[in-house]
């Protein structure tokens, strides 16, 4: 969801700066941009709203559909600890080479996955952090 806010910010800055040059009345300006950040608020959150309802029915469907992205990730892992660290000590021990290759989509389909565990994981983080903050200071 970040990406999509990073390419929004510069398309509201231009948007406000427009309605700036655009209106002479700073009241009917302050109300435009207004509605503007109204709607794309609105819009950010149909889109959360969709991706919660797919995440919804995922964990609906049953414990396979459900897990098949940390499976994936485990299956991946695995290969790279069998080629990186079991195959040499394989080889080392029995002089047979047994590795599986890795097709370079596939790393990037790691990176993406590892990298999103450990930024949704932060932000779960961050925003639990936040939550527990909001209510000490509501009590």
């Amino acid at each position: 969801m970040i990406p999509v806010l990073q390419a929004i910010a510069p398309l509201a800055k231009i948007l406000f700066n427009t309605v700036d040059k655009a209106v002479a009345d700073k009241d009917l300006a302050a109300k435009l941009k207004a509605d503007l950040q109204t709607q794309m608020l609105q819009s950010h959150t149909q889109e959360l709203q969709a991706a919660a309802k797919i995440v919804e029915a995922e964990a609906k469907a049953g414990w396979f559909a459900s897990s098949w992205r940390p499976l994936l990730m485990y299956v991946l892992i695995f290969i790279l600890v069998w080629n990186y660290i079991l195959g040499p000590v394989f080889k080392f021990l029995f002089g047979a080479i047994i590795t599986i290759e890795l097709p370079g989509d596939v790393w990037t389909l790691l990176q993406i996955g590892l990298g999103g565990y450990v930024v949704g994981r932060s932000a779960e983080s961050v925003a639990r952090t936040i939550a527990n903050k909001n209510i000490k200071v509501d009590e």
